[in-house]
């Protein structure tokens, strides 16, 4: 009776294993789902016009990269890029990206996009906003910060630095001219 218990016991382990082990791969293959080639991902999302890290609220890392597309509508869309095998560039866009609201607004003014940066935060609990750099209609230089959202429910895109929690999604809209 003592060798049956102790066999329950090995196989309850082992079984448990087995279940652990394929719930993980099921969840990255429901995660890699979502990744796409940027060429596939510009179809809809508009041209990858800038790339940057993206903020991060701690130092564990320098935050994941974050692509910038612009669609023909003039909408950015911040979306996470993840480094594939040989040195692909994919990018984690599930299908309820599309419903994302609004996430903030740019200045109208904006007629070139420069690139993207990290808002300073002056200490080292995180790297700061995201900002984008543009020059305006007269050649100025500006900086913006915008905000992101969390996608809901949340997607399975996940930050691939520590500590890993869903990702962040960018939907910026130009302000109309008044």
């Amino acid at each position: 009776m003592l060798g049956s218990l102790r066999l329950s016991r090995q196989g309850l382990i082992v079984t448990l294993a087995i279940l652990f082990v394929a719930c993980g791969r099921q969840n990255q293959a429901d995660r890699s789902a979502n990744n796409v080639p940027i060429t596939q991902l510009e179809r809809t999302y508009g041209r990858l016009i800038a790339v940057a890290n993206a903020p991060t609220p701690d130092q564990h890392g320098t935050g994941d990269r974050v692509g910038l597309f612009q669609d023909e509508n003039g909408t950015i869309w911040g979306i996470p890029l993840i480094m594939g095998e040989s040195q692909t560039v994919l990018a984690c866009a599930p299908a309820q990206l599309r419903e994302l609201p609004v996430t903030d607004t740019l200045p109208a003014d904006i007629s070139e996009l420069l690139g993207a940066a990290n808002e300073p935060s002056g200490w080292r609990g995180g790297t700061g906003r995201l900002e984008l750099w543009y020059r305006d209609s007269q050649g100025v230089v500006h900086w913006h910060p915008v905000s992101s959202a969390e996608l809901k429910p949340p997607s399975l895109c996940m930050t691939q630095s520590p500590p890993t929690m869903p990702s962040r999604f960018y939907r910026l809209a130009k302000a109309s001219n008044k």
